[in-house]
């Protein structure tokens, strides 16, 4: 008689709270699905957002790596312009350094043999330099070398297709000298990187700042004269007296330019003048 008793109580206790999950399941139903959709929003707002955010953070970076390609173009069409625009200045330099060196040639009453330099010294830059002409083109040891602006030295060696000039820049060397407007002679003498000093001008001279320098035209040996008289050479930059010395301090600063010596004539023998 216990039997059905104990079978009564166990259904009640299985019933009961199926009925309160259903009922709870019923009463949360709309709720849930408000929150469910609220939450699929949002995070689906923030996807989105984030794809987007995404998709242009690549853009830019296709931008980017596009504007630098295009930036390094440009610098190398650059570099390319300024190789292109030093090697057009070098050869309108070259011309005109040729066209001055044809006009010279053409106007210049002596005959002379045209060379270009082709090597210098780093340790005797100032003191000499080589031409691309020698005795097979008629080029004489001792001959006189000049530019269109002025004496630049003398040809002290000589091989057959080269020779060596030794400048008067380099304070080793010495040239007799006048000067042109008052035909006073001295000795100038290098004294690189400074303007060279014109010697044995006494103190009564009337010397002035501006007075030009010629070559002398004193020679001991008139059958190879280096200059013929009153070459050009250069100007003169300062006088003054010191207390110390017997004559003027005179200083001359040349015509030429020891930097930009590239072409250069060579006297001819006996520095003959044209007919």
């Amino acid at each position: 008689m216990a039997f059905p008793k104990l079978r009564a109580v166990s259904l009640r206790t299985v019933i009961v709270p199926v009925v309160i999950a259903l009922a709870l399941l019923w009463i949360f139903a709309r709720p849930l699905t408000a929150v469910s959709l609220f939450i699929y929003k949002i995070s689906g707002a923030f996807l989105h957002t984030s794809y987007q955010n995404v998709q242009a953070s690549r853009e830019q970076a296709v931008d980017l790596i596009a504007a630098r390609e295009r930036a390094a173009q440009l610098e190398l069409e650059n570099k390319t312009l300024q190789v292109i625009n030093t090697a057009v200045e070098a050869a309108a330099l070259k011309t005109r350094d040729y066209q001055a060196a044809l006009d010279f040639k053409t106007d210049f009453s002596y005959k002379t043999i045209f060379a270009q330099v082709i090597g210098r010294s780093p340790d005797s830059w100032h003191k000499q330099i080589i031409l691309n002409k020698g005795s097979d083109d008629g080029v004489i040891l001792g001959r006189g070398v000049l530019t269109e602006r002025g004496i630049i030295g003398q040809v002290t060696k000589l091989a057959l297709h080269s020779a060596i000039v030794q400048l008067i820049f380099n304070p080793d060397w010495r040239m007799g000298v006048k000067l042109a407007r008052l035909g006073q002679y001295g000795v100038l003498n290098g004294n690189y990187p400074g303007p060279a000093s014109l010697q044995f001008i006494t103190v009564d001279s009337q010397v002035q700042v501006g007075d030009e320098v010629v070559t002398s035209g004193v020679c001991i040996d008139t059958d190879n004269c280096p200059y013929p008289e009153n070459f050009p050479v250069g100007k003169v930059v300062e006088v003054r007296r010191d207390p110390n010395q017997v004559d003027l301090v005179v200083k001359v600063e040349f015509y030429e330019d020891l930097s930009g010596i590239r072409e250069v004539f060579v006297l001819d023998h006996k520095a003959e003048v044209i007919s």
